[in-house]
């Protein structure tokens, strides 16, 4: 009888991953393929597989991936085996830290299993600092193709939503996605979690116009011209069983939402917060985002949302405390700066104090808002005496009090006593004007004080000479 040593066989487990940005060469198939070939010329018997198939490699939080650990290499209990073989590094993970990639190795290394990329074969044991570097490589690359892939498609999304369309996402309450042909026509209403079909379509938002988008419409409504304080619009809603999304009911953090959410005027907002490669998201800059005013149809008027948000920034304390002291700071440093311009042209101070306080000054704060600045200026009855109103703002939050003048006309105040200024507006760029004009400017609201002062005739003798 020959005597021959039978070779006792190693064992492994296998892991394939497959996800839906991988090219096809990394199927299942294909690396179920290459380990079952590289298993079979090392006389290894594979008693496991767990498959990954359509998950990002990017995080560890993988069903196939957890199973493996927790059922496999971490239980004591589980059939005795020596090797996990994967396809190659990327297959492992694409993991942003290449440390991570290494800590899962040791985890197996640690509970006697060694982990084989099959598509460079065991480590050289007697090159261990060349297989490691390799490695580290590898790892590397895994991690950036799915960086630059990342990029091709957050840059795709940024051409997209510049040209005023929707780069993916839901539409917020009272709206809807409306599908748009090669030609950028209508074609219909986009249902919940449907997609376009052809690439050169688009997708774009438009009123839903229904109860939801009525709603939205009557929040705005009962805010800006009801007056009714955020919590009251809340129970306003509540008590007509009229719900939010999701058949919720509203609270005071959803009417907020619903005020202040400029796709409601028809702006297209994109990049706000930054989330890729399944890292900790994080609320960029306003600098750096997408913004297209007036891309699709708007569901609530501009003026209307310009008072909304007004009225809401007032609302809270920490703003008009900050804003008081700011417009309390601009006051007395203009009032005096004219005072002592009064005092040095031969008024005396009886006289400068009274025209200073008389004067038709107003002050506003300067309100970063979410497409453009703007201020709101009030004024009282007493200053519709004049022809003219001298405008100021003023920073809430900078060492630099005042930066820019405006010279309104009573009549731009119309009937109301307020007057919202964007900063986009023409009668901004009409009404500014230049410090170096303010001496004038000045000097005309002095003339307007004295002629409202004609009752006594010698007054104020000095203007004349003034002007």
């Amino acid at each position: 009888m020959f005597n021959i040593t039978q070779q006792i066989s190693k064992k492994a487990v296998a892991y394939y991953r497959h996800s839906a940005e991988d090219k096809q060469e990394n199927s299942v198939a294909i690396q179920r393929s290459h380990v079952e070939r590289f298993a079979l010329e090392n006389s290894i018997v594979i008693i496991h597989e767990e498959i990954d198939e359509g998950i990002s490699g990017l995080l560890a939080n993988r069903p196939g991936f957890e199973r493996l650990f927790d059922k496999w290499i971490k239980n004591f209990n589980a059939p005795h085996f020596d090797y996990v073989l994967v396809y190659d590094v990327s297959r492992w993970g694409r993991f942003q830290d290449q440390d991570q990639a290494g800590h899962y190795v040791y985890l197996c290394k640690k509970n006697g299993k060694e982990v084989v990329y099959v598509s460079r074969g065991f480590v050289d044991a007697s090159n261990q600092l060349f297989s490691s570097l390799e490695i580290s490589i590898q790892r590397y690359m895994a991690a950036e193709y799915s960086r630059q892939l990342s990029e091709k498609v957050f840059y795709g999304c940024v051409k997209v939503s510049q040209q005023g369309y929707s780069a993916g996402g839901m539409a917020i309450y009272g709206m809807a996605r409306q599908l748009l042909d090669v030609n950028k026509k209508p074609i219909r209403i986009l249902k919940a979690r449907e997609h376009k079909q052809i690439a050169n379509e688009r997708v774009s938002f438009t009123p839903k116009n229904d109860d939801t988008t009525e709603t939205v419409r009557k929040i705005f409504d009962l805010f800006v011209n009801g007056r009714l304080a955020i919590p009251e619009i809340a129970s306003y809603l509540n008590q007509r069983r009229i719900f939010s999304s999701n058949n919720k009911q509203w609270d005071k953090s959803k009417i907020i939402k619903i005020l202040t959410d400029e796709t409601y005027i028809g702006t297209r907002i994109y990049n706000k917060t930054w989330g890729r490669l399944k890292q900790k998201s994080y609320r960029n800059p306003r600098s750096e985002w997408v913004i297209v005013p007036d891309a699709f149809e708007a569901t609530i008027d501009h003026e209307v949302f310009k008072k909304a948000q007004e009225k809401i920034y007032w609302m809270f304390s920490s703003n008009w405390r900050k804003g008081i002291n700011a417009i309390k700071k601009a006051r007395k440093i203009i009032y005096n700066d004219i005072r002592k311009w009064l005092l040095n042209n031969g008024a005396t101070e009886f006289e400068a104090d009274e025209i200073v306080s008389g004067l038709p000054i107003i002050f506003s704060i300067k309100l970063e808002g979410k497409i453009t600045s703007y201020w709101c200026f009030l004024i009282s009855e007493k200053v519709r005496n004049f022809d003219n109103v001298l405008g100021i703002s003023v920073f809430k939050d900078s060492k630099k009090t005042m930066n820019e003048f405006f010279m309104f006309s009573i009549k731009d105040f119309t009937f109301t006593n307020f007057l919202i200024l964007p900063e986009n507006s023409t009668l901004y760029h009409e009404t500014k004007i230049e410090t170096q004009n303010l001496e004038g400017a000045v000097g005309n609201l002095i003339k307007q004080f004295k002629k409202s002062k004609s009752w006594y005739k010698h007054k104020y003798i000095f203007i004349d000479e003034l002007m």
